[in-house]
């Protein structure tokens, strides 16, 4: 198994464990002014994007929405890029962050995401409990739901360049899952 499959390897047996089953609405347009996400449910509150900031990645080609007062953190090495867009902690507060981790090269047989995600999941012999497709900044997109010791968590999984893999993580927070998803939904691949 190469170091990327590793990588993915490491965060997917981070994420598993029994989940509820959901579903999140596609989104082919950049988040701009509110949004819905979708639940098996009904309908969560929409996250108010209005005056949001645009993380821009011109190295992988893509760019993101996140909240005004959130801050983002990116690293790369050797292993996959990493980019955090956290909500600074305050007392009293739950911990709120999402992760993007670029995988590159992770896909070299140019698969489509839900091939090369159905490729992963027989790998690992993993059967996450929730799972589905989505679109995401026009293209399309696997999601997964797990839960472990550090609560529920939602990855959903994309292709850059053909190639690369981008997952963008988050655990699920009732009170934050609206605006979650609203970065999600405004994920964009440049041109």
């Amino acid at each position: 198994m190469n170091g990327l499959s590793v990588a993915f390897l490491a965060l997917t047996l981070l994420c598993v464990g029994a989940a509820g089953d959901q579903l999140m609405a596609s989104s082919q347009k950049r988040a701009s002014t509110k949004q819905n996400a979708a639940h098996a449910n009904g309908v969560a509150p929409a996250a108010d994007t209005s005056a949001w900031k645009t993380y821009r990645n011109e190295k992988h080609g893509f760019e993101v929405s996140y909240p005004e007062t959130w801050v983002v953190n990116a690293s790369s090495g050797t292993g996959p890029d990493i980019i955090t867009i956290a909500k600074p902690l305050r007392n009293g507060e739950s911990n709120a962050s999402l992760t993007l981790a670029v995988q590159k090269n992770q896909n070299p047989k140019k698969l489509s995401i839900e091939q090369w995600y159905a490729d992963q999941m027989k790998l690992m012999n993993a059967h996450p409990e929730s799972i589905g497709n989505v679109v995401i900044g026009g293209q399309p997109a696997v999601f997964m739901e797990n839960t472990n010791s550090f609560g529920k968590r939602r990855d959903t999984f994309t292709l850059l360049n053909q190639t690369d893999v981008l997952s963008l993580s988050y655990k699920r927070q009732t009170e934050l899952d609206a605006t979650y998803w609203a970065i999600v939904a405004s994920f964009r691949v440049l041109k």
